[in-house]
């Protein structure tokens, strides 16, 4: 929902030193036009607006730039430049990425049942099954994000060697204590002293571990001003 915002999406362009053109597309009208199902999706266009290839999912780096080039080609321009992708690094999670809205909410193991939009007292079972998550304290659970107040906690039972979770401020800004195992231990890029602050709507990594095992994560929220979006793994 936040990339809605477009001063969010300026500063994302910003930060990663985009150049080219990024539309907005917050009704889904082009979205539609393509009958789109997939996220990533590229839509290779040649000179004559003519669909020439197309691309879903992540992967193929290098048959989506010989394409560009080619259609470069076709217009006149002289590409030289060598094909050479970085090779992503592989990705050893087997937990799936974890939604923490009710409109996708999965693997949801407190007792309580979820109320949407109202504070509710949630908590947390003694034991977690794989991939499974509970929260703990009051929390509002909205359709794309969940809000936790002051003091709530948010476990999460995963098989992987990196976590991140996509947050974003709540008023003045949240802070997350990040414990793996019961310590604070394996911080990610985001962590500091054991702590993240949530400051800007974005992706923070939260743990970084030697390789990929079986884990549980708590999250404790030091104070109300954080909405939590999804987890996902590497």
């Amino acid at each position: 929902e936040f990339e809605k915002n477009e001063r969010n999406v300026r500063k994302a362009v910003a930060d990663f030193g985009l150049t080219y053109p990024v539309m907005q597309d917050n009704d889904f009208a082009t979205w539609r036009a393509y009958d789109n199902h997939y996220w990533p999706a590229k839509y290779f266009i040649d000179k004559n607006g003519v669909v020439r290839s197309t691309h879903f999912g992540e992967g193929g780096y290098d048959e989506s730039e010989r394409m560009i080039q080619e259609l470069l080609g076709e217009t006149g321009t002289d590409v030289t430049d060598a094909i050479s992708n970085p090779v992503p690094p592989e990705n050893d999670a087997n937990t799936p990425e974890s939604y923490l809205g009710y409109g996708r909410l999965t693997r949801f193991v407190s007792p309580e049942r979820v109320a949407r939009n109202v504070p509710t007292s949630y908590s947390v079972p003694k034991t977690i099954p794989g991939n499974g998550l509970a929260y703990g304290g009051t929390w509002t659970v909205t359709e794309e994000y969940a809000h936790p107040e002051s003091g709530s906690e948010l476990v999460l039972s995963f098989n992987a060697k990196e976590v991140y979770i996509v947050a974003q401020p709540n008023g003045a800004g949240g802070t997350m204590r990040i414990f793996v195992d019961g310590a604070e231990q394996a911080p990610g890029a985001d962590v500091r002293a054991g702590t993240v602050t949530v400051s800007d709507d974005r992706l923070y990594h939260l743990v970084s571990l030697p390789s990929a095992g079986a884990h549980t994560l708590r999250i404790l929220f030091e104070n109300g001003y954080a909405n939590v979006f999804a987890f996902t793994f590497g």
